[in-house]
């Protein structure tokens, strides 16, 4: 039950509404925002489940219509899914708890191949602790964040610059769990509003993939359900058009 929770957990902090995929392999959950600015795919294993067996289908549904089952149950009860033949209802049974949970034809789908279009040549590995204090830090200052990764001094940054602050969180190669450094520098600037949505799945122990370009989405990954699941986070980057760079 409480891989459910953190798998329901991480989609809804885009979208309550998402795409359910099932197949033998396991379960995705595909969420973007209204706007289309943050994509998100959220995968459980089948070994997630204490037994799993399943046939391809997949139904649009709202996390919140699973959640209220979750919440009459206890972490220790095993939860029952089967989506019927039509891939029109889910069925649910947990704790003596039985519902059936209708397609939600207003889902809005997107493309989770867009997940993997994006440019990301370079990369840092941290824990989702220490995303989480530069992130707070940030949001102190500023509304915006540039993250970039130097290839010269290889090091990760984050810099806010706010009206009259500015905050700059140098992070070199020791000081993250992992640095891949690409031939170029990369460097683009995100709503912080967006960074903050997706913290609260990410525990402080979790090791964070930030993957990087310039002017590129960033792609946030970690896993969930002691390895058993996968979380990836698309967030398009603040870009500023040549309109805005220019005199009046």
């Amino acid at each position: 039950m409480g891989c459910i929770q953190r798998f329901l957990d991480a989609i809804r902090t885009i979208n309550e509404e998402f795409e359910l995929a099932v197949t033998p392999n396991g379960v995705t959950g595909t969420v973007a925002n209204t706007s289309q600015t943050m994509m998100g795919s959220v995968r459980l294993d089948a070994s997630a489940f204490e037994s799993y067996e399943a046939t391809t289908g997949e139904i649009g549904i709202q996390t919140e219509r699973l959640r209220e089952v979750t919440r009459m149950t206890s972490n220790s009860d095993t939860m029952h899914l089967a989506l019927d033949g039509t891939g029109r209802t889910l069925d649910v049974e947990a704790g003596g708890v039985e519902c059936s949970l209708q397609m939600d034809d207003g889902v809005q789908v997107p493309d989770s191949a867009g997940l993997d279009d994006a440019d990301h040549p370079s990369v840092c590995v941290l824990e989702g602790g220490e995303l989480k204090r530069i992130m707070k830090a940030a949001g102190h200052v500023a509304t915006e964040v540039d993250f970039r990764i130097e290839h010269t001094r290889e090091r990760f940054v984050a810099e806010a610059n706010g009206d009259s602050d500015r905050l700059v969180a140098p992070r070199e190669a020791a000081d993250v769990e992992e640095l891949l450094v690409g031939a170029v520098p990369v460097a683009s600037t995100f709503n912080l509003d967006y960074l903050r949505q997706i913290r609260r799945p990410i525990h402080k122990r979790t090791e964070v993939t930030l993957a990087l370009g310039t002017d590129s989405p960033l792609l946030v990954a970690f896993d969930i359900a002691d390895g058993a699941g996968h979380v990836e986070y698309s967030i398009a980057p603040v870009v500023t058009s040549d309109d805005d760079d220019s005199d009046d």
